[in-house]
């Protein structure tokens, strides 16, 4: 017992001496601290964003606390499902159903607001919402079965910078909602389903009906109830989750290689740490403080860090996610059939998983800096640099799915993080002629403190590496998209409505200007449980001229011969089809048999997608969807006359005209959201690797004083002393970026040719934008000797006092 106390009062007071050591030293602390803060705000962000899109039913869409299982939703290619349905289910028992009814109003401003009709009285009786003080009616300080509230968020849709409200835009003389403006309501306005019916003519249908603590004898009955009515589908088992998966997989690895790069950083003020401490653990253990004592206060204090960085990481995780939402939301509404938006909320778990991170990156800085692996360190750079190098090519001939395309492109950066510093050790080594004095101390300063760089200079590397590896991604996927879309939306005009008119399509075929005017139909269902769509475009194969097949022949009528159809590359690619053979499009009941002969590019679309003839289509007995015609115009037709004659003489709205341009504008702004979280997280990444270089240039300031200060001694003026350490820096990244390139270009093509076909299906050419790339290099060049202009300004003052 005695010794116990004795070792926990030791372990008290060298805890407390490393407490007073991090305050003699704030800066070492907080570039510590930081390091892994923004490493683990980048991977419990995405973290955050993943498990929102999995727990997104945790709370029924009424915002009650129950979480949902079960949805009952309409047929596929059904919109809306008859009210007497869950009328039914009351009857038969099952009480803990939530009918909801979603729909949007439009202002008078031109303005949308989504609405949500759900069952208020049971929302109100376990919620209170706090009213903003701006309200639309003040006099509406109660809730009312006629009441809407709406987020605060959106109060510039529905108030005026007056304070007057903006009406609704409703039908037969309907009477305006009172609307209150609330805080947390989210996307969806809420009111009472009631109120929702009567202001979106909803006529007793529903959107869909949420079902929460079912038991499996109860789903089994429920099937029974709803057969042919509606579809009984599980709340993690729909299609938003199948389609889904590969874009967080990418977004996870993306913050990932964030950490990595923060984890270098950290690395620099753990290096400083314990240097700067080495004597003070040499004096604690004169004074008779035992090794043990030693090590586990190191412990304890690792523990302490790690929890408050993975604090401070999540916090920073949760801010970011909640600036990355909107655009996440958009790319997974607009892409992935996202069917309930995603709202950030504070996650304990992300705490925990950026504890562990941070502790095992801690144990493995730690384990570098030991010195049994310090005298073994050749024998493991080469044993590392072997496996490395039969990991790449291996992968190169044998990935074939997400993790091993992903393990490829970490293989890759792995490879360098080993050439890279070992070529520039031995590139400062060789024997140099130099017969001018500060060219010859620069040369030696460079040597002798390269290894001390080596740390920024990794980051930097795969900071720059990665960037230039998704900048030729991303390029890549822009211009194989824009010539893809330059020849599938070849039309001249895209004539949008939800039904097809004989009349006017036979008018407007027959008009002399026209030369060839195509639909647009499609049906919803899947394809052995994976989600797809059935489309056509006519009733022959010059309808389809516009769609490219990856075996590079024009399609003609053998393609649709004998129940044949055209599959998307994703089918071939991700699902594993082949040519001939027979795919079973079902949708509810009903499937739909067709023989694939022939495989097309169908860039940004995650689903399964076949193209058959028009009439087959309709024999079908599918739920479809008409969108609209699209129009080629003879070569010397005015698409603006026309136009005007398609409003004038046939009556078509203007705003459902669509000229190709603004067509085109559409499609590309669609993709454009999908690479901006990409975007962002890489500016984060680049942000972290220039602060590790300014780190490894801080903690050089120590070792240099005495030499710089000998130099000005000698007459070296600050101006000089200056230019050289710019210099020198200058030199390092270039050098850097030197290498970058190369592996930019490998991590590019690992990518497309690997990631990209594995992960979405699609087939992406490789295109470089070299001027974009030469800017990217020159401003992080630039950057670089920006950001180390302070430290070492601070350092030639310093030599200059001294002196």
């Amino acid at each position: 017992m005695v010794i116990l106390n004795n070792l926990t009062n030791e372990i008290k007071l060298i805890i407390a001496t490393h407490l007073a050591f991090y305050r003699r030293h704030p800066w070492l602390m907080a570039l510590f601290f930081l390091g892994f803060s923004l490493g683990s705000a980048l991977l419990t962000a995405i973290s955050g964003l993943n498990q929102e899109a999995n727990t997104r039913y945790q709370n029924s869409s009424a915002l009650i606390n129950n979480p949902v299982t079960h949805l009952i939703k309409p047929l596929t290619g059904k919109y809306f499902i008859d009210g007497n349905i869950w009328l039914t289910l009351r009857q038969h028992g099952f009480i803990n159903t939530q009918p909801v009814l979603r729909g949007q109003l439009k202002t008078n401003n031109g303005e949308t607001l989504a609405i949500q009709g759900v069952d208020t009285l049971l929302w109100l009786n376990r919620a209170q919402y706090q009213q903003s003080d701006e309200n639309v009616d003040k006099t509406a300080q109660r809730f009312s079965l006629s009441t809407l509230l709406v987020d605060s968020k959106f109060a510039k849709r529905i108030v005026t910078k007056t304070g007057e409200p903006i009406n609704f835009s409703l039908q037969n003389d309907q009477q305006q909602p009172e609307v209150v403006l609330a805080d947390n309501i989210g996307l969806w306005a809420i009111t009472d389903i009631a109120n929702a019916d009567y202001l979106l003519a909803a006529k007793g249908q529903l959107s869909f009906i949420e079902l929460s603590h079912v038991s499996e004898q109860q789903l089994v009955e429920i099937a029974q109830l709803i057969a042919g009515q509606a579809q009984l589908i599980d709340a993690e088992q729909q299609s938003f989750d199948v389609l889904s998966e590969a874009f967080f997989f990418n977004l996870t690895a993306l913050a990932m290689l964030g950490y990595i790069v923060a984890a270098f950083l950290s690395f620099n003020a753990i290096k400083l740490t314990l240097t700067a401490r080495q004597k003070l653990i040499e004096q604690m253990q004169l004074l008779g403080c035992i090794k043990l004592s030693v090590q586990l206060s190191l412990v304890i204090e690792l523990i302490i860090v790690s929890v408050c960085t993975a604090l401070l990481g999540t916090l920073g995780g949760y801010l970011i996610a909640n600036a990355l939402v909107l655009d996440v939301n958009s790319t997974l509404v607009g892409l992935y059939q996202l069917d309930k938006a995603l709202v950030i909320n504070w996650q304990w778990s992300n705490v925990l998983l950026g504890f562990a991170l941070n502790i095992s990156a801690l144990g493995v800085i730690l384990l570098a800096q030991a010195k049994q692996v310090a005298q073994k360190s050749q024998l493991m750079f080469y044993s590392l640099l072997v496996s490395t190098l039969v990991a790449v090519i291996g992968l190169l001939y044998y990935a074939t799915n997400e993790y091993q395309a992903l393990l490829l492109c970490f293989a890759l950066l792995m490879l360098f993080i080993l050439l890279v510093p070992k070529v520039l050790s031995l590139l400062v080594s060789l024997p140099l002629t130099i017969t001018n004095p500060l060219t010859q101390w620069l040369h030696a300063d460079t040597r002798l403190h390269v290894k001390d760089l080596h740390i920024a200079i990794i980051a930097i590397l795969v900071a720059l590496g990665s960037a230039i590896g998704m900048q030729i991604m991303v390029k890549s996927f822009s211009h194989t998209l824009n010539a893809h879309l330059e020849k599938q939306l070849s039309a001249d005009i895209y004539l949008r409505s939800d039904k097809l008119d004989n009349t006017l399509r036979q008018a407007l075929t027959n008009l002399p200007e026209v030369e060839k005017l195509s639909i647009y139909m499609q049906s919803d269902g899947d394809v052995n449980k994976v989600p797809a769509n059935l489309a056509s475009f006519g009733n022959s194969f010059e309808h389809y001229q516009h769609i490219s097949l990856t075996s590079g022949s024009a399609i003609n009528g053998e393609n649709f011969y004998g129940q044949g159809c055209l599959a998307n590359e994703q089918s071939k690619i991700k699902f594993n089809y082949s040519l001939n053979d027979v795919m079973v499009f079902k949708q509810n009941s009903t499937k739909f048999t067709c023989r694939i002969t022939g495989f097309f590019y169908d860039y940004g679309n995650p689903r399964i997608s076949l193209l058959t003839l028009e009439e087959r289509q309709k024999t079908a007995a599918l739920n479809r969807d008409v969108f609209g015609y699209s129009i080629r115009l003879k070569s010397r037709t005015s698409v603006a006359v026309f136009s005007e004659r398609l409003m004038d003489e046939f009556k078509q709205d203007s705003t459902k005209i669509l000229a190709n341009k603004r067509f085109k504008e559409i499609a590309n702004a669609l993709f454009e959201d999908t690479f901006v979280v990409t975007k962002a997280l890489n500016s984060f990444i680049l942000a972290i690797a220039l602060l590790s270089l300014c780190t490894s240039l801080l903690s050089l300031s120590v070792n240099q004083l005495k030499q710089l200060t000998i130099l000005r001694n000698l007459g070296v003026t600050q101006g000089q002393l200056l230019t050289m350490k710019l210099l020198q820096t200058a030199g390092v990244v270039v050098f850097t970026a030197l290498f970058a390139i190369p592996l930019g270009f490998a991590l590019g093509f690992a990518l497309l040719k690997f990631v990209m076909p594995i992960a979405f299906g699609w087939t992406i050419h490789f295109s470089l934008d070299l001027s974009s790339l030469l800017i990217t290099c020159l401003t992080l060049v630039g950057v670089s000797v920006l950001c180390a202009y302070l430290p070492i300004r601070k350092l030639t003052n310093l030599a200059t006092k001294e002196s």
